[in-house]
């Protein structure tokens, strides 16, 4: 991958907070938006509970899609990413690292979940501390910025 694309793709993980992911099971697609967290070796870490349609079928089928980007008024203002990969389920100290890094990506959660307020912060709190953490390798990444000319993108396939 050139070096040249990398800090890129890092800011756009960093600057954003949701990724759009697609799963499939029995010949119909799913999406649903997660809140993630990035490290530098570009994994996305995020939460989702097995009972939810998305989670059930990454359990099932680990291989996912995704697209992050923001809302923009024109298509010259298109910037984002879209993402292939594998997800899986962490535990023990890959999960501990997680959610550190989900914690410190989002200091209202982490206050939350250190200082519940009320009774309904610490169900959250709690159900935080249970809670399965995703991780989203990505195997292709594809990088499409618009203000560099209508349609201008790079893509890459990553080592597994």
């Amino acid at each position: 991958m050139p070096d040249t694309h990398l800090p890129r793709i890092r800011e756009l993980l960093v600057g954003h907070s949701t990724i759009t992911l697609a799963t499939a099971a029995d010949g119909r697609s799913w999406a649903a938006t997660v809140f993630y967290a990035s490290d530098a070796d570009l994994n996305l870490y995020f939460v989702s509970d097995l009972k939810t349609r998305h989670g059930r079928e990454m359990h099932h089928d680990a291989h996912v899609t995704g697209a992050i980007n923001h809302d923009v008024a024109t298509w010259g203002e298109v910037i984002g990413l879209q993402i292939e990969g594998r997800t899986l389920v962490l535990e023990g100290e890959a999960r501990l690292r997680a959610l550190d890094a989900y914690l410190e990506k989002f200091p209202d959660v982490r206050r939350l979940f250190d200082r519940p307020k009320d009774d309904n912060e610490k169900i959250i709190a709690s159900r935080l501390q249970r809670a399965p953490f995703w991780q989203l390798t990505p195997s292709w990444i594809r990088l499409i910025d618009s203000t560099k000319g209508f349609g201008w993108k790079w893509e890459t396939k990553l080592p597994p």
